[in-house]
């Protein structure tokens, strides 16, 4: 089609089970045209080139950040008798979610 494209990686995938075989293969085709990859972190990075056999020279690193200029709390709202905890994710599963729901409890009543 002759149009210029991006893709973004956000993800970590295997190497060793048919699914991840199949999406490889599938990847691997589907980025066989693009024009510049993104990835979130240089582990992703490293993962989608060889997952997806491209050219090092055209997969980039932007990480995923927030910036704490912008995003800190004012201390003078801060409730000192109640603990805020705060998570930049999406709560799912594979990010630990689990894990999370488990560790609040002890900590606000610590």
């Amino acid at each position: 089609l002759g149009l210029a494209s991006i893709y973004t990686d956000h993800s970590l995938f295997g190497f060793d089970d048919i699914a991840s075989i199949i999406l490889n293969r599938v990847l691997k085709v589907t980025m066989s045209t693009v024009g510049s990859v993104i990835c979130v972190s240089h582990t992703c990075q490293d993962n989608f080139i060889l997952r997806a056999k491209m050219l090092p020279s055209i997969v980039h690193v932007i990480p995923n950040a927030v910036d704490p200029n912008k995003f800190t709390p004012d201390p003078s709202k801060r409730d000192k008798n109640r603990v805020t905890v705060v998570v930049v994710s999406r709560l799912v599963y594979r990010k630990g979610v689990d894990l999370l729901v488990g560790i609040i409890p002890p900590i606000c009543n610590a």
